[in-house]
C-alpha cells in the first residue's frame, strides 16, 4: 500500500521512556502505518538519544513525522537562547531562566544521557530543523497542547503568546479560547500535553472531538490514536505485530467518553 494511503497512529508523549516508545510500535509498525509523534519525546526519562536515533532512521526510512512540544522548545531555548534573541549553541548550563526551567523539568536527565556535547548539539539541531508545530493527515489534524487558530503557522518563533510561550505548544484546551473550531473536512485533532489517567475526548461547538490521549510520563502504559479504530492503551507488546486484534481497545470505554464529555472542558 503506498505510504500516503496507511492509516495514521499518533504516539503522544514519550518523555524519555525507549520501552514505551517500542511498545507503541510493536502495536504499530511503521511498515504498516503513518506514525505521528505528538511531541515531549525528551526530558524526564534516560533514553533520549537512543529513542531520537530510532526516530532519525524512521523519518528517513518511513515518513514518522515529529511535531514539536514544550520541552522541545524548553531544551532549545536552553541550547540556543530564547526567540529573538538566538545565539550560537552552547551545552554549558547557565544561570538563565532558560536553562533553570529546563533543568526544572527534566532536562538535566536530557543532558547527562548524552555521551558528548557534539552529540546533543546534533539532535537538537535535527529537532530544531525537522519539527512542526501541527499537521493534518487522513482527516485528522495533529499537534502537541491544543488546536491551531486560523492563521496560525506550520513552524513559527514568532506564533507566541504574551508571556513568550507557543500558543500551540503550552496552553491547556479551553473552548472556545484555544481549542479553535477544525475545517468541516476533518473529523477531530488528536493531542498529547494535558496528562490523564484515561484518554479524554471533548468537543468543540460542532461536535468534533479533541483527544487528549498523554497518560503522564509515571506509567508503563501508553495510549496511542489510531485513524481508523480509535484510542487504545497497550500494556503489553503485540503477540502479533500490526494486527489490530492485538490491540488493547478501549472502545466501549470511548464511547462511554464520548457522552459523558461531550459538553466538557478541561482546566
Amino acid at each position: 500500500m503506498p505510504h500516503n494511503q496507511l492509516p495514521t497512529v499518533a504516539i503522544p508523549d514519550l518523555h524519555g521512556s525507549l520501552r514505551r516508545f517500542h511498545l507503541a510500535l510493536s502495536h504499530a509498525p511503521p511498515e504498516h502505518h503513518h506514525l505521528i509523534l505528538l511531541g515531549d519525546v525528551i526530558d524526564t526519562g534516560h533514553d533520549t538519544p537512543a529513542i531520537l536515533a530510532e526516530i532519525r532512521n524512521l523519518h528517513d526510512t518511513h515518513h514518522l513525522q515529529y511535531l514539536a512540544g514544550n520541552h522541545e522548545q524548553l531544551m532549545i531555548d536552553a541550547l540556543y537562547g530564547p526567540p529573538g534573541h538566538r545565539h550560537a549553541p552552547s551545552t554549558d548550563p547557565q544561570d538563565t531562566r532558560e536553562w533553570n526551567t529546563w533543568f526544572m523539568n527534566g532536562g538535566q536527565n536530557t543532558l547527562d544521557s548524552y555521551d558528548t556535547p557534539a552529540a546533543l548539539l546534533n539532535d537538537a539541531e535535527w529537532i530544531r530543523t525537522h519539527t512542526k508545530r501541527w499537521i493534518i493527515h487522513n482527516d485528522w489534524l495533529y499537534s502537541h497542547a491544543t488546536r491551531p487558530g486560523p492563521n496560525t503557522r506550520h513552524s513559527s518563533e514568532h506564533q507566541l503568546v504574551l508571556d513568550g510561550k507557543d500558543a500551540l505548544l503550552w496552553p491547556r484546551p479551553r473552548i472556545p479560547a484555544n481549542l479553535h473550531d477544525l475545517h468541516p473536512t476533518l473529523t477531530g485533532s488528536v493531542h498529547g500535553h494535558t496528562p490523564r489517567t484515561v484518554p479524554t475526548a471533548i468537543h468543540d461547538h460542532h461536535g468534533k472531538p479533541a483527544w487528549f490521549i498523554d497518560l503522564g510520563p509515571n506509567t508503563l502504559k501508553i495510549a496511542i490514536h489510531h485513524s481508523e479504530t480509535g484510542v487504545h492503551v497497550l500494556d503489553t507488546p503485540a503477540e502479533r505485530p500490526g494486527l489490530l486484534s492485538a490491540f488493547h481497545t478501549t472502545t466501549e470505554f470511548s464511547d462511554h467518553l464520548l457522552v459523558r464529555l461531550a459538553k466538557a472542558k478541561l482546566h
